[in-house]
Order: structure tokens, then C-alpha cells, then sequence
């Protein structure tokens, strides 16, 4: 995980807090790492605001150490956005830090705060706090990430061995039992095909699927790849069990002629967990959510194809969206499980990023895959960056950036993706919509038309010296030590690591507790199934009112991860 990289782009500038008041609560640890003394932790929330606030971080040291590893559980719903002085991750409630190396050391006695965060929902003390391993006093040691419930439904064997002899097997699952760019390709050194392959789960249609592993198999080797949060940890494990990556797929192989099917790599498909508040008067045009009632409480369970290491998504605009989102309202349950490939924009090319600025000119590519692909105009869709933003870090031109409270020269570090999108299903007495953002920090790759496939890769422009290159290539460059970094290798920090998913725009209007079944693309909605259909899930009402169903940002680099991600 990189610190420096997190700052870059999630930081949030102090004037744009509202100091509501400070607390402190402190936890006396009686670590072994600490000697028989222990240490103190005090987390202290300095300000507090609608939704959010901000807390620091502070270790006392019993004995001298050097180098330390903190992990805690949040209460449920709390999350964080941006962090500062640490490396950090977020799966599911559960917060792991570690330090960053100049402030690795605390001697005895000394007391020292360490980092500080923004977080999203409760500001209460969290719970399960551990240092290097150990438990504070008076908590529960946690369970390992990597044991989490019960992996059943889905597969008991989920991670420990292949599927029976007889399983009828998805194209998506076959293309990672042997190494396959597009599938599983391993390094020398990382886990083997059949240790992935035991990562696998059942389909609605009884066939079996890649799904959901950690970043290291209990062995201990690495797959060089993430799927985001692990789905264990959300209340709707239960009923949704591990997301079936490339069932939408396997339903259009089943039922569609080769020319309209739409085959994604594995690497990208990626999960979100999260418990987030619906505010009124949100619409997801701010930073944080406005101060307002609270209309809902939402768990969220997501799945999202996304990659950002080809060039794929230069002219496919539709991408396999499984989702659980089950909200709270005033008693009321307002539920949509679903599964579809979304449209993200019009198919066959996108729009340029941030820089060099919103609205610029369409980019045409060519015909997608599949050629009948649908577009939605609702949302401005994929915006991907491209030479246009060469261009402009060459000429200096600025953008405003909410770090900073003057206009910022664009770099290389603001190259990213925007995904915007829509889809609706309306008949059967369902009418629902919902417009997603996904937000990728460290895109792997740009486009650029005079390269094979169009296929720049953003590392190779740190090393251009006429360019601007920002924290991320200020990063790369440190970690090369005077040697140019291949654009695959894992200390790189662009990865595709780093992201922001948001549910968004939510509306629902459903007579009951409606089953309804759609085609690939969530139209043709029909009371009873047919050929080719995907049974979709829906119960409740928004009430007329669009939501902003807001997600979370977290960077899922362990130090294993590498591109293509």
C-alpha cells in the first residue's frame, strides 16, 4: 500500500471541516510486541460534522519499538475516505494501518500520534483494536480476514479444493483453470492455476464460477491481483452468497449468438461492501454528504466489472454489474438484487477525464464487443484519460483540486477514470433505476491513438521529463532508485488499486415483494422467465424520491497486488 499515493487525491483540506467539538477515548494494550508494560492508544476525534469527522491516532510506548501494525473494527456503517502518514485498507469495518517509515519509531515511554483519518458515519471508539498482532485488553481477538463465516452458500470447498469431476463449468471459470491473459496468468513465485481455480462458486444456473479470493491463499503465495472487499463480511452474505463473476456472460453464451456475447478479463471484477445513510437532500454533487435526516440505512453488496489495464473499456461501454442493495427505511424494507451488464455512456468510445477538463470532446474508437451494444444518455459515461491531458500538462494549464485553495497545475497523477451510468428496469410492477459512479485513482492505462490497441501506459510518462509527474511518479521514481519500473511491476503505484464506488442515483417503485425477470441488460421485464432471462429481485419504494446512495474509497493494494488489476 502506498501513503504517499492515498494523500495525492483523498486528502480533504482542513478549511473544509466544521470543528464540531474533540473526544478521546484510550485503550491500554497489553501487547507482547510492547514488552510486559504494553502501551496506550488513544483515538481521538477532533471535529465532527453531518455524516463525518475526523480522528487521530496516537501511540504510547511501553518499551522502545520500530515498526508498527494497528487493526480495528469500526461500527457498523463507518468507513474511511482519507488517511495521512499511514498505509491503510478498509474491508468491511475492518481497519488495518501500518506505518509509513519515518514514523515507525516510538521510543519507551514516548508518546507519538502516529496518523489521522477522515471517516464517513459513526464516530464512536471502534472495537477488536490490536497492535502487531496483539489484543488490547478487555476485547475479543479478532478472526483472521482470511477465515471470516461460514464460506457457504455458494461452494463449502470455496478455497480448498476444485469443483466435483462432474460440475458443469462457465466459460469465465475455464479460462483461469489454465494460464490465460484474460483469465489467470501467474508469475513465477505467485499461486498456481489450481490453487485459484479452488476459488469458485455456484451460478443461479447451477454451473460454477470464478469468484472472490483474497490477495494470498492460506499457503501464503500471492495472486498478483485484487477483487476488492471480501463479500463474508456483509450482512447479505447470507442471502447472496460469493458474486458469480461472468454469470451475465454465461446467460447471453446460453441463449444469444456468438456476435452479441461480451466475455470480461477476471482481474477486473471487483466488490464493494459497505453500510452507508441515505441523506435527504443529497445528490452526490459534494464531497461529503450534506448535514439533513437520514431517509435510509443501506447495506451494499456490489460486484462491478472494472478494469483499467486494457483497452477494453476504450470502446466497450457495458460491464457486469451484480448487486445486493438493501435499505432501512423508517421500518420499511427497499430492496434491489439484480444482476446485469450495465451501459456506462454510449458505446464505441468514451469522453476525456479531469484533465484536461469535464465536457471535452467525444473520443470515437470503433465498433464494441458486442456490436449490438446498448448506450445510455442519462449519465456523461466513461471518461478516460487521453493525450488531450499531455497536452495540457505540457501547456500548465490548472484545474481547481480540494487539496489545495488555489488552482493546481495538472500532472501525470491525474490521470484517472470516471465511470458513470445507468440502467432501469421498468414492468412487471417494478420500475427501478440506478446510476452509478466508479472512480478508479491510479488507472493503469491511457489512450492514445498513435500505439498499437491505443494503449498508453501512464507509468511511462513519469519518465518523460518534460511532464509534470505528481506524487504517484514522484512514488514510482523512489521506488525504481535511478532504474525505470516496467508498467506490471508491484511498485508501481499504478495499479487500479485505488478507488471510489458509489451506488448513486437509487430510485424504486415496486408493488411488494416482485420477482421479475430480464434480459442481459435489464429490459424486456416480464412477470414469468424466458429464454435467456436473469431473475431479478425487488421489494419496496423510495417514495417517489431519487436517492444518493453513497459508497466508499479504499486502496486495495497489499503490496502483492501488480498490474494487470
Amino acid at each position: 500500500m502506498h501513503g504517499i499515493r492515498r494523500r495525492k487525491r483523498l486528502g480533504i483540506a482542513s478549511a473544509a471541516v466544521v470543528a464540531l467539538g474533540a473526544s478521546a477515548v484510550s485503550v491500554v494494550s497489553a501487547g507482547q510486541a510492547f514488552a510486559e508494560e504494553g502501551c496506550e492508544v488513544d483515538y481521538t476525534v477532533v471535529s465532527e460534522w453531518g455524516g463525518g469527522f475526523q480522528a487521530n491516532v496516537t501511540i504510547t510506548a511501553g518499551e522502545a519499538i520500530n515498526g508498527w501494525e494497528i487493526a480495528w473494527t469500526f461500527p457498523a456503517g463507518t468507513s474511511v475516505s482519507s488517511a495521512w502518514n499511514v498505509d491503510w485498507n478498509v474491508s468491511g469495518g475492518r481497519f488495518t494501518g501500518s506505518d509509513v517509515g519515518w514514523n515507525a519509531a516510538i521510543g519507551s515511554g514516548q508518546s507519538r500520534e502516529v496518523f489521522g483519518f477522515i471517516g464517513s458515519g459513526s464516530s464512536a471508539a471502534p472495537g477488536q483494536i490490536s497492535i502487531n498482532g496483539d489484543v488490547c485488553d478487555g476485547q475479543v481477538d479478532p478472526e483472521p480476514t482470511t477465515s471470516g463465516p461460514d464460506p457457504d452458500p455458494g461452494n463449502p470447498e470455496w478455497g480448498q479444493g476444485l469443483p466435483p469431476a462432474d460440475a458443469e463449468l462457465s466459460r469465465a471459470y475455464q479460462l483461469i483453470q489454465e494460464s490465460d491473459p484474460k483469465g489467470y496468468e501467474p508469475r513465477s513465485g505467485e499461486c498456481s492455476n489450481e490453487v485459484h481455480a479452488r476459488y469458485w462458486t455456484y451460478g443461479p444456473d447451477g454451473k460454477v464460477y470464478p469468484t472472490w479470493h483474497p490477495t494470498r491463499d492460506a499457503s501464503g503465495c500471492s495472486f498478483g491481483h485484487e477483487h476488492g472487499d471480501d463479500p463474508r463480511e456483509s450482512p447479505l452474505f447470507g442471502e447472496s452468497g460469493f458474486p458469480p463473476f461472468g454469470y451475465v456472460s454465461e446467460v447471453q453464451v446460453d441463449s444469444l449468438p456468438e456476435h452479441s456475447h461480451r466475455h470480461e478479463d477476471h482481474v477486473g471484477h471487483k466488490i464493494l461492501v459497505e453500510n452507508v445513510d441515505v441523506i435527504q437532500g443529497d445528490n452526490g454533487t459534494s464531497f461529503f454528504p450534506p448535514q439533513g435526516a437520514v431517509l435510509a440505512g443501506c447495506d451494499i453488496l456490489l460486484k462491478i466489472h472494472q478494469g483499467t489495464h486494457s483497452p477494453d473499456a476504450f470502446k466497450n461501454n457495458v460491464h457486469e454489474l451484480i448487486a445486493n442493495i438493501k435499505c432501512n427505511a423508517n421500518g420499511q424494507t427497499v430492496q434491489a438484487d439484480f444482476a446485469m451488464l450495465m451501459p456506462f455512456g454510449e458505446a464505441g468510445g468514451f469522453s476525456p477525464s479531469e484533465c484536461p477538463g469535464f465536457g471535452g470532446q467525444r473520443v470515437e474508437v470503433g465498433t464494441p464487443v458486442p456490436a449490438d451494444s446498448p448506450s445510455e444518455f442519462v449519465t456523461p459515461g466513461r471518461l478516460i484519460a487521453e493525450t488531450g491531458c499531455i497536452d495540457a500538462i505540457r501547456r500548465g494549464d490548472t484545474h481547481n483540486d480540494p487539496l489545495f485553495p488555489t488552482p493546481q497545475p495538472f500532472n501525470v497523477s491525474d490521470m484517472d477514470d470516471f465511470w458513470f451510468g445507468n440502467s432501469q428496469v421498468s414492468g412487471a410492477g417494478v420500475n427501478f433505476s440506478m446510476s452509478p459512479l466508479f472512480y478508479v485513482v491510479d488507472s493503469q492505462r491511457y489512450y492514445d491513438p498513435s500505439l498499437p490497441n491505443g494503449l498508453g501506459r501512464v507509468l511511462d510518462l513519469c519518465y518523460e521529463p518534460d511532464l509534470l509527474g505528481g506524487p504517484n511518479c514522484d512514488e514510482a521514481l523512489q521506488a525504481g532508485g535511478g532504474q525505470r519500473l516496467q508498467w506490471d511491476d508491484p511498485r508501481s503505484p499504478f495499479k487500479g488499486a485505488l478507488r471510489e464506488y458509489r451506488p448513486g442515483g437509487f430510485s424504486l417503485q415496486a408493488s411488494g415483494s416482485s420477482t421479475v425477470y430480464t434480459d442481459a441488460y435489464g429490459d424486456n421485464a416480464s412477470a414469468t422467465p424466458f429464454d435467456g432471462s436473469i431473475e431479478q429481485r425487488f421489494s419496496g419504494s423510495t417514495s417517489g424520491a431519487n436517492w444518493y446512495v453513497r459508497g466508499a474509497t479504499r486502496d486495495w493494494d497489499d503490496g502483492t497486488v501488480h498490474s494487470p488489476n
